[in-house]
């Protein structure tokens, strides 16, 4: 479910809608496009967005280097995604990738899986049950369970959609020269992104956990942890207990957050949790890796400053669109930073669909996942195979 490409796309006005890492030089690099490098540890990799990627989203994926072969956190948002991680990890050891865990269902983690599992068909691919549900439910969305032309037409569609708005801005006089480059770079960035696209296809996990599952390792064991929900409901993390390194995937997204479909009474608790890790290094699911837990504590605060608000207006009757325009932003915009992009980027990655799940949270309503709203309808769907996932009861 490429639930963010039409929201990201619309955002380019500004600045970058992205986070921006810092590249790091690696040795003997293959081709590892759209992703650059960075190294974290000698064991602990990191595939990113470069900071002048305007297309399609895909999340950070982190390569952990074990004495048997690489655990591998998240595959990206299609199919290249998955073949330049897959190039990548030959690049750095003559080791197998043997696991890949999924953070959550969001199409830009699991989408690069195929590619991952072609060139290792026995690699294990875990995650929680929630994640499972997410991937066999509203992650089909424009992709299917097997490869077909029909989803590869409907992606093509949904970037010609994108290019389109974009095509105006540049025909638009009164659009300044910096936008017009950028949205020049993100035309042939969409067509990039479709020609990766092409062929790929979900994969349900081979096993799942409840609470944690552990690939142990002499120097650098991993834990996935389920601490609960948070961005949604089948969050997991990958934490380096010897290297006090921990992977959240979308629970931690920055410069500024995402909140389609997430639990905000949860995700205070989950945050919690996370720092309760005393980690030195917090690689999120999008952006630069943190030392600290500062951006963790403005999360919170941010999500507690719309659950203060949002929560008494759901209570006394207030209808959601007309509690949507008496919410005042000003301190989260402050906590986030008061510049055009985290502006232009929080109302619609995090604002509006938090609004949204603060009053069905106050009110008693279910958060489901999937929830569209404010998104067009899928092209094409398909009809998910059953499970055939190992469950770890532990």
């Amino acid at each position: 479910m490429r639930i963010l490409l039409p929201a990201i796309a619309l955002m380019l006005g500004s600045a970058t809608a992205i986070a921006q890492p810092r590249e790091t030089a690696v040795s003997s690099t293959p081709d590892i496009r759209p992703f650059i490098a960075q190294e974290i540890n000698p064991k602990v990799h990191l595939l990113t967005l470069p900071k002048d990627w305007y297309a399609a989203l895909s999340g950070n994926v982190v390569l952990i280097e074990q004495s048997d072969g690489f655990v591998v956190v998240d595959s990206g948002g299609n199919a290249g995604n998955g073949r330049a991680v897959v190039r990548y990890a030959k690049s750095l050891a003559d080791r197998p990738i043997k696991a890949v865990m999924i953070t959550h269902w969001h199409g830009d983690h699991p989408q690069g899986l195929s590619a991952i599992r072609d060139a290792y068909p026995k690699v294990r691919i875990i995650s929680t049950r929630g994640t499972e549900e997410g991937i066999r439910g509203p992650a089909s969305y424009d992709i299917g369970y097997t490869p077909d032309p029909k989803f590869d037409r409907a992606t093509a569609n949904l970037a010609e959609k994108n290019k389109a708005d974009y095509l105006k801005l540049l025909d638009d006089p009164t659009t300044p020269p910096d936008r017009k480059e950028r949205i020049k770079r993100a035309l042939g960035q969409f067509d990039e992104m479709t020609r990766d696209f092409v062929g790929s296809y979900l994969v349900l996990p081979t096993e799942t956990f409840e609470h944690e599952l552990v690939i142990k390792d002499r120097d650098v064991p991993v834990h996935m942890l389920f601490l609960g929900r948070a961005n949604t409901d089948g969050d997991a993390i990958a934490w380096l207990p010897r290297q006090k390194i921990v992977a959240s995937g979308d629970i931690v997204v920055s410069p500024y957050p995402f909140g389609f479909g997430s639990y905000p009474a949860d995700w205070i608790v989950t945050l919690g949790k996370l720092k309760a890790l005393g980690f030195k290094t917090l690689i999120p699911g999008h952006g630069d890796p943190m030392t600290g837990v500062g951006y963790l504590d403005r999360l919170i605060a941010s999500i507690r400053d719309l659950q203060a608000q949002v929560g008494p207006l759901a209570k006394a009757g207030v209808s959601l669109d007309n509690a949507r325009k008496r919410v005042d932003f000003s301190k989260s915009i402050a906590t986030f930073g008061d510049t055009a992009v985290i502006k232009a980027n929080l109302q619609g990655l995090f604002f509006d669909p938090m609004i949204g799940s603060a009053y069905k949270e106050a009110r008693g309503e279910p958060i489901l996942q999937g929830d569209l709203e404010g998104f067009p309808p899928p092209e094409v769907t398909d009809t998910p195979p059953l499970s055939r996932a190992i469950h770890h009861k532990f």
